[in-house]
């Protein structure tokens, strides 16, 4: 049955199920991930402890730590989660979709998926035990590093989520070329532009240690080529020049 055939009152309750539906597993999820909150904030000072064997972490506040790990707890629950929001949204959306459409939107929601998990991934096992080291090396036996737990939580979150977006660069490249939205040598044409917007990400990211800023504008501008060239092998079948 399509979406057409459903009445406005319809697709309002049908809605309103699958957002408490949603609700409800992130709640449970959120409730699982606290109890492992321990485990959590442990493996996500790794890249740390590889860099610095032994280093630990200080709080200044007093909430300061429970804040974190509920933090922590939050974002493990909701990384959880996707997966059952995305299969709530392709069941609602599904049956108004033609056969080829569906394929394309699963395609997309594979390749999509899984880029981020390989840039999140990336972000935690090669980018911050860099960026660590570089960072860390500025201590000596007179300046003693003493990293704040909710700074570096919250960079590390920041810095996989960035890289897991940064990931996707290259396949919404291709998809913008493909679909007709640019021209195949658009990503060539503007290739200064976007390098000045990708750093200032990594500004964004990182705004007062530019080499940390370079190591991440790095992978960035390698994955905007790798856009640019898939973009250009697909230009002849949009019709554009490579």
């Amino acid at each position: 049955m399509s979406l057409e055939s459903f009445p406005f009152k319809a697709h309002l309750g049908e809605i309103r199920r699958r957002l408490i539906a949603c609700v409800v597993v992130l709640g449970v999820a959120f409730a699982a991930c606290y109890a492992l909150s321990g485990p959590l904030v442990a493996f996500l000072g790794a890249p740390l402890r590889t860099v610095q064997p032994g280093q630990g972490m200080v709080f200044t506040a007093l909430p300061e730590a429970f804040l974190v790990y509920l933090k922590v707890a939050f974002w493990a629950a909701l990384i959880l989660s996707a997966p059952f929001f995305v299969y709530q949204a392709w069941a609602f959306v599904a049956p108004g979709l033609y056969p080829h459409e569906k394929r394309r939107l699963r395609w997309a929601l594979l390749w999509g998926g899984g880029l981020f998990v390989a840039g999140a991934v990336f972000g935690y096992a090669v980018v911050l035990p860099a960026a660590f080291s570089i960072t860390m090396d500025y201590a000596s036996e007179g300046l003693q590093a003493l990293p704040r737990l909710q700074d570096y939580m919250l960079f590390s979150l920041k810095a996989m989520f960035v890289f897991g977006l940064v990931f996707e660069i290259p396949f919404l490249m291709m998809f913008a070329v493909r679909s007709g939205l640019v021209a195949p040598d658009y990503f060539r044409r503007g290739r200064k532009g976007f390098y000045v917007a990708l750093y200032l990400v990594a500004v964004l990211v990182v705004p007062s240690d530019v080499f940390t800023q370079v190591l991440i504008f790095l992978p960035m501008m390698a994955l905007y080529e790798v856009g640019r060239w898939m973009g250009g092998r697909r230009g002849p079948s949009a019709g554009g020049a490579g």
